[in-house]
């Protein structure tokens, strides 16, 4: 692995005296000049892409009050990621005390970006527009292939944080 540090010993090795600064620089010109960009995926690019599919599919919501309510799902979600998780894996278990390796088998899940998405979406939809629910369920299912209970299973476990109930 060739690190800034490493590439700075090997430079002044053979004769070459630059800063760590100016080797920095140095990359970031060669990274410009090629029009470099870090593509990183977020939930908010998940969540925004399915909005956009929502839309083209002709899906009737209302886009720009359920886009700000899906990004304020996703912050909460954040801040209550354990919890919400934590509830998904007990509805999947069908069990309150989890096995260790039900516990490192569930981690996929909590990197599922496209699960977190689909989950905010239609927790979003269910909150926004209630009779509009089970349609994006089923769009969101046909566009992810995502199956409509593990979509139910998301935004009850994201509504009920919300709620604060602890009966389902």
């Amino acid at each position: 692995r060739v690190t800034s540090d490493t590439a700075l010993t090997f430079l002044q090795s053979i004769k070459y005296s630059y800063t760590k600064q100016e080797l920095l620089e140095s990359e970031l010109a060669v990274l410009n000049t090629l029009h470099f960009h870090i593509n990183v995926s977020t939930p908010l690019v998940y969540v925004e892409l399915l909005l956009e599919v929502l839309g083209y599919n002709g899906c009737l919501l209302p886009a720009k009050p359920l886009h700000q309510l899906c990004v304020q799902l996703l912050d909460f979600c954040y801040l209550t990621r354990e919890t919400i998780y934590d509830t998904l894996l007990k509805i999947a278990i069908e069990n309150s005390t989890p096995s260790k390796l039900q516990i490192t088998k569930f981690l996929t899940v909590k990197e599922d970006f496209m699960l977190l998405a689909v989950g905010v979406i239609s927790a979003g939809v269910f909150i926004l527009s209630p009779g509009h629910w089970e349609q994006a369920v089923e769009h969101l299912n046909c566009i992810t292939s995502i199956t409509p209970q593990s979509i139910l299973e998301f935004s009850y476990a994201v509504v009920r944080r919300i709620v604060g109930s602890t009966t389902p």
